[in-house]
C-alpha cells in the first residue's frame, strides 16, 4: 500500500500497531508527588514522611537511571529525602515527649 507521496503507509499515533508514545515521565511525577506529601504529611505525622519519602526516594532513582526529565526528578529526590528527615525527627521529638512524662 502506498500513500500519494508514493510512500508507505504509516499507522496514525495512538492506534493499535503503532509505536507507543514516549512517556514524559511518570515515575518522577510520582517521585515528585510522593516529595511533596511526605514533606506536608510528615510534619503532622512521622510514618507518612517516612513512607512516603522512602517509595518516593525509590520512584526517583528509577526515573533517574532511565533518563527522565532531570528537574522533576532532581525535585523528587530531594523531597523525598527531605521527607524521610523530617520523619525521623518526628520519631526522636516523640520518643523524647514521651520520655518526659
Amino acid at each position: 500500500m502506498s500513500n500519494q507521496t508514493g510512500g508507505p503507509n504509516y499507522p496514525a499515533a495512538n492506534t493499535p500497531g503503532a509505536a507507543p508514545a514516549n512517556t514524559s515521565g511518570g515515575l518522577a511525577i510520582a517521585s515528585l508527588v510522593l516529595g511533596i506529601v511526605g514533606v506536608i504529611g510528615g510534619i503532622f505525622l512521622a510514618i507518612i514522611g517516612i513512607v512516603a519519602g522512602i517509595i518516593g526516594l525509590v520512584l526517583g532513582i528509577l526515573a533517574r537511571r532511565r533518563g527522565m526529565s532531570r528537574g522533576i526528578v532532581l525535585g523528587g529526590i530531594i523531597l523525598s529525602a527531605i521527607a524521610i528527615v523530617i520523619g525521623i525527627v518526628g520519631y526522636i521529638f516523640t520518643g523524647i515527649i514521651l520520655s518526659q512524662s
